[in-house]
């Protein structure tokens, strides 16, 4: 199910609007400018969909016309068609409809609701909604603007009333509110039942009262009166001589019972001791177990480590070894190659230079050769051409034809020759550059400095990492130890605020706490001006808390401030705020101070000497204590009592009061109030003092752990530079042979170019005498007939060839031979100088080798002396293990033993305490015997007359004529003879109204378990959705924040009293992103850290109860870049099951996004259309240049305001 298609008509500031192409099953995102109708878009699908505009006043419907050009309309509607090809809506008869258009009409009278052109009630349309996952408890599903910021700053009790309300309370306690109102009307009847009754009974009661006749009635009462009066007098005496045996007797049995109360608060405060002793030993054998298995952990892994680095070592040592054998032959060949080479290139460069000598002999006698052989050829040619040609004529044209072809050989030669010429220039210049290529190899020396440079560091920066590592062991140890000491702190502060709280009425730790409250909220001034609870402010000597405590009794919880105004002002806040609880001021300015004289002798001292306070607070001070004194026993109490006319009170807390009272019994020490609180004060400093040390040594960890992070990127480093040195070096080794190589190419081939040449210049050479002899031919004289002289020039020129040629012969062969020597020796010369090169790269590959197994046998080393650490620091973990075992052994014996002890002195002292009770019982017996007698006295007025004659009667005497004439009195009931049916008729209504009022109790008591059964209810639903929403907020804040060691914890903060009806009162967020960051509330986060701990609440939400699509309306406003990007993953992931529809102001919901949507304002009038993503996003930095632009002008304006 997804929305299709909205249809706007007349909606604010939209006049006509719809999606011809529809709306994305998946992610739409819209993009466009502040104000121009993003806001008005989601009102309108809020317009149908949500209850935020459910009950519009006529005023409300008119701001949601569309204002603008044109004529206004007189309704407006918007129409949302969804896709229901899932069935997930269903309408009542019409089930099967794969479509369900929910249109809502607006007029000025006017409001209607259509589904599929029907009409339908709001109600009707809620409730359709409903059944298709759209929870009025959860209205999560469309996030406004505003919305994270204000999940942001709720406060935990608000956080809380969400789950409560996605958790479906509602229901509950409008169940629960229908219970008390008929319980109250229940309550209301019983009350009148109970007022009726007591009338009866009223009446019964004065019909009893009538008697006899008057004046047997008279004689009567005058002697009962009389037999009163000794009855009470003598019970009175009998109660004052018990009063004084009880009073010594419970002297004695209370002193006692203070020595065996002693005794077992001792044996309390050791047992006590003992189980904080356990407590701390399970917690060092936790600390030490885990650490143990941390430890061993890292010793398998270290282990590991070694034997992969020991196998390395082992093959490099082997390798090593052969290396040295290698470099040893290698070293030595080097050595005998020097000297062969250097002998090598002396005989190859002498071997050159001879066959230079005999190339150049034989150059010059082939030249001679030559030179005769042309000479000899020519006269051939012209003995021959004198028979070839008839004239002279015929012989020039020929001439003239072999002088022109020469002259085109030559041209094409000398052509030829200026291309050899350019070739052997470039070739030149090549080899010139080559050669003037600046060396820029490594010598070997300088690799090899560096790389010692960096092994050396890396040896320092390998010691450095072991010593770190440590350092950061040791401080974890003594980190885990600080946190024991905390934690043991911390449940000692919390087991005294328990017993505060226990001894401490819970009206008047409400009362304080809702006085703190109050005070944030109010001026610094009067803030100063209220100084605390008096507790907060004496300090009381040691033996005298009881003492102080019974006198001060509940004002020690009254609040000093200066001035009743200020006292006043505090109150009427507190009560204008609703707050709860209970609340007393001292105020400074009317308390008088009155102090009563007593002196300090060993038996009796004020009070007040045994209080230390402030010089500004003594009149405060005074007028709770100046006006007692403290006494050693009631003996001395009664003493001076009587003397000094004011109260005393033993240091057992027994109080005598200066009109006679007498107070006190036995006091639980245990339930003091101020020990307790100094106490927790104590333990709040010394916890204090703890949490800041382990802080302290928390960001010493993270410091060290930064160093070794440093020290390992260091490591890395100066490995990857000796790598980097290696590499560089080889290549610039292997391209400076390889410019060698191309100097030998360029060489070669300009030899042969070269040679070339030469041929290419003897070709003209040649061609140019043949031209001038051609032409000295042509001015010759033809002949026909070859001379004799002529032939016989021809054959001695031939017969000197023939000789030349021999002798050439011989000389030609010679340089031959020492050519092909000289070659192999120059092969031989560079066969060398390769293998030399190959030599010198081998060398320095051993040498590199050897740095790489010296550094492995250094990791090595490292590692056998860590493992070592960790072994040692193991056997010392299991030693303190055994140790801590055994101690809490003894002290579980120890606890044992004392708790049979206590056990047997809690019985005793039970026992004592029985004996005290029952003792007191009696002594308030007779008391109440004496008061009773002493009231029955003064009743009877003065002492009547005759009653002398009764006073040496027994009691049973006295009683028995007492009986005499109560007996007589009854004779006087008969007068009222309609008395009898009187009382009988009252009866039976009284009777008839008791069974009312059994029955009124019998469903007082069902109301009552009704609203038991929806307490427990709720209390059950609360609980599934905050264990559903805690178990999303933690899946969804690993999955934003992208790393596995993050921590997220929706907590309940259970209510301070079971009064309360709900368990809990509040939501607390604690979050940790990770990489070491402390756990955090959600109000020491970052903006974005909070609007993302919010996105993750409202995710989690989602999750637990899911909508079949969602609108957020910048809801990436206050995000990170990151957790924007992670964000629009999330949605994007989400998208593949639900619809989103999103409005942003950032680029990163546009890539992940399938459909893009332009906002566009013109004219009073919104527009929205499918834009590409490229327009989008060009959109948003328009946006963003325009908000900067808006900034500067700001500024600018707020300059000139200032200037």
């Amino acid at each position: 199910m997804f929305i299709k298609n909205i249809i706007i008509s007349g909606f604010r500031s939209y006049r006509e609007q719809s999606f011809p192409d529809g709306l994305s099953p998946r992610t739409n995102v819209i993009v466009g400018k502040n104000g121009s109708g993003k806001s008005n878009f989601f009102a309108a699908v809020q317009f149908v969909l949500s209850e935020r505009f459910s009950n519009l006043s006529a005023a409300e419907r008119k701001e949601l016309f569309h204002v603008g050009s044109g004529r206004p309309s007189l309704s407006i509607f918007v129409e949302i068609v969804f896709d229901n090809s899932d069935g997930r809506l269903v309408i009542p008869g019409r089930a099967e409809e794969v479509e369900v258009r929910i249109r809502r009409t607006v007029g000025l009278k006017q409001d209607e609701f259509r589904v599929n052109d029907r009409k339908f009630s709001s109600n009707e349309v809620h409730q359709l909604l409903e059944s298709a996952g759209f929870s009025s408890s959860n209205p999560y599903y469309i996030v406004e603007q505003g919305k994270i910021t204000y999940l942001v700053s709720m406060s935990e009790a608000e956080r809380y009333q969400i789950i409560k309300d996605i958790a479906g309370t509602k229901v509950y306690e409008a169940r629960r509110d229908e219970s008390k109102r008929i319980l109250e009307e229940t309550e209301l009847k019983q009350e009148q039942i109970n007022h009726s009754i007591s009338q009866l009974e009223e009446k019964l009661r004065e019909l009893e009262k009538e008697t006899a006749e008057l004046k047997e009635f008279q004689d009567a009462e005058h002697e009962k009166k009389c037999l009163e009066y000794c009855i009470f007098n003598l019970e009175l005496e009998n109660a004052k001589e018990g009063l004084m045996k009880l009073e010594n007797e419970w002297t004695s049995k209370k002193t006692t019972l203070s020595k065996n109360q002693e005794s077992e608060s001792l044996a309390e405060q050791e047992i006590q001791t003992c189980e904080e002793q356990l407590a701390e030993i399970g917690r060092l054998i936790t600390r030490l177990e885990a650490e143990r298995v941390s430890i061993e952990k890292e010793i398998s892994a270290l282990n590991t480590k070694q034997t992969v680095v020991e196998l390395d070592a082992n093959d490099g040592a082997n390798s090593l070894y052969r290396a040295d054998k290698e470099y040893e032959a290698l070293l030595k060949e080097n050595s005998d190659l020097d000297n062969a080479l250097a002998k090598a290139r002396n005989n190859a460069l002498q071997k050159r230079q001879m066959f230079k000598k005999s190339e150049t002999i034989a150059i010059e006698s082939l030249a001679e050769v030559d030179r005769m052989q042309k000479l000899v050829d020519r006269m051939q040619e012209k003995r021959n051409r004198n028979k070839l040609f008839k004239s002279q004529a015929e012989r020039d044209r020929w001439i003239a034809k072999e002088i022109s072809k020469n002259k085109e050989i030559i041209d094409n030669a000398r052509s030829e020759l200026q291309s050899v010429e350019k070739e052997i220039i470039s070739l030149d210049e090549a080899i010139k550059v080559r050669k003037n290529t600046k060396d820029t190899s490594h010598s070997v020396e300088k690799v090899e400095k560096d790389l010692a440079i960096r092994e050396d560091k890396i040896t320092d920066a390998l010691r450095k990492r072991n010593e770190l590592n440590l350092k950061r062991r040791q401080l974890w140890q003594v980190v885990h130890e600080q946190e024991n000491v905390s934690k043991q702190l911390e449940e000692s502060l919390e087991r005294t605020r328990q017993q505060i709280e226990r001894n401490i009425s819970y009206e008047i730790r409400q009362g304080l706490q809702s006085l703190q409250e109050v005070l944030k909220e109010m001026d610094p001034n009067i803030r100063k001006s209220v100084h605390g609870p008096l507790i907060d402010l004496i300090t009381v000597e040691d033996g005298f808390n009881t003492a102080v405590e019974i006198i001060a009794g509940n004002a020690l919880f009254n609040v000093v401030v200066d001035t009743f105004d200020i006292g006043a002002m505090v109150l009427e806040k507190m009560n204008k705020s609703r707050k709860p609880g209970r609340i007393s001021f001292f105020p400074l300015d009317i308390c008088k101070g009155v102090k009563k004289n007593i002196p300090e002798t060993p038996e009796c001292s004020s009070i007040l000497s045994k209080i230390s306070f402030d010089d500004r607070f003594s009149r405060v001070v005074t007028e709770v204590f100046g006006r007692a004194a403290v006494v050693v026993s009631l003996e001395a109490g009664l003493k001076f009592v009587k003397e000094l006319s004011c109260d005393v009170i033993t240091l057992d807390g027994d109080q005598l009061g200066r009109k006679g009272a007498i107070t006190g019994g036995f006091i639980d020490k245990r339930n003091m109030k101020l020990p307790v609180y100094a106490k927790e004060k104590n333990l709040a400093v010394a916890l204090s003092e703890a949490r800041k040390k382990l802080d302290n040594l928390c960001q010493e960890v993270a410091s060290v752990e930064q160093t070794i992070t440093e020290v390992l990127n260091e490591l890395e480093l100066l490995r990857a530079q000796n790598v980097s040195i290696e590499r560089r070096a080889d290549e610039e080794f292997r391209e400076a042979r390889q410019r060698e190589e191309h100097i030998l190419r360029l060489s070669s081939q300009k030899e042969t170019l070269l040679l070339t040449k030469r041929t290419l210049e003897r070709n003209i050479q040649e061609s140019l005498e043949m031209n001038d002899r051609l032409l000295e031919e042509s001015k010759d004289k033809f002949k026909i007939n070859w001379t004799d002289e002529e032939e016989l020039e021809l054959e001695k020129l031939s017969e000197e060839l023939a000789s030349m040629k021999i002798k050439s012969a011989s000389m030609q062969a010679q340089p031959v031979h020492l050519a092909t020597e000289a070659q192999l020796m120059e092969d031989t010369v560079q066969h060398m100088e390769r293998r030399k090169v190959m030599i010198g790269n081998r060398i320095r590959e051993i040498g590199w080798s050897k740095r790489t197994t010296h550094g492995l046998d250094r990791e090595r080393d490292s590692l056998k002396h860590e493992s070592t650490l960790l072994n040692d620091r193991l056997s010392a973990i299991k030693k303190s293990i055994d140790t801590s075992t055994r101690r809490k052994q003894e002290v579980q014996k120890k606890m044992e033993s004392l708790s049979l002890n206590r056990l047997s002195a809690a019985l005793s002292l039970q026992e004592k305490e029985d004996l005290i009770d029952k003792t007191q019982v009696q002594r308030n017996l007779l008391l109440q015997r004496r008061e009773e007698a002493l009231n029955k006295l003064r009743k009877l007025g003065v002492v009547p007359k005759g009653s002398e004659k009764y006073a040496k009667f027994s009691l049973g005497k006295l009683m028995h004529h007492l009986k005499g004439v109560n007996d007589r009195l009854k004779k006087c009931s008969h007068v009222n003879r309609k008395a009898i049916d009187q009382h009988t008729a009252l009866q039976q209504s009284s009777n008839e109204l008791l069974l009312q009022r059994n029955s009124l109790e019998e469903e007082l008591k069902s109301i009552y378990d009704l609203i038991n059964h929806l307490d427990m209810k709720k209390d059950e639903a609360i609980e599934r959705t905050y264990k559903q929403i805690q178990y999303q907020f933690e899946e969804v804040f690993k999955e934003l924040v992208g790393s596995e060691d993050t921590y997220a914890e929706l907590q309940l903060v259970r209510s301070s009293s079971d009064k309360d009806e709900d368990p809990y009162c509040a939501a607390r967020i604690r979050v940790s992103f990770g990489m070491g960051t402390i756990v955090s509330e959600l109000e020491q986060l970052s903006g974005g850290q909070k609007s993302l701990v919010a996105l993750t609440f409202i995710f989690a939400i989602q999750r637990c109860d899911p909508a079949p699509f969602y609108l957020f309306d910048e809801i990436d406003a206050a995000l990170d870049a990151e957790y924007r990007t992670a964000v629009a993953n999330m949605i994007q992931k989400q998208s593949e099951e639900c619809q989103f529809i999103i409005a942003t102001f950032k680029t990163e919901f546009l890539s992940r996004a399938e459909k893009v949507l332009g906002i566009f304002f013109h004219n009073k009038v919104s527009r929205i259309q499918t834009i590409s993503m490229e327009e989008g996003i060009k959109m948003l930095k328009q946006v963003a240049l325009a908000d900067r632009k808006r900034g500067r002008d700001v500024e600018h304006h707020d300059q000139i305001s200032n200037g």
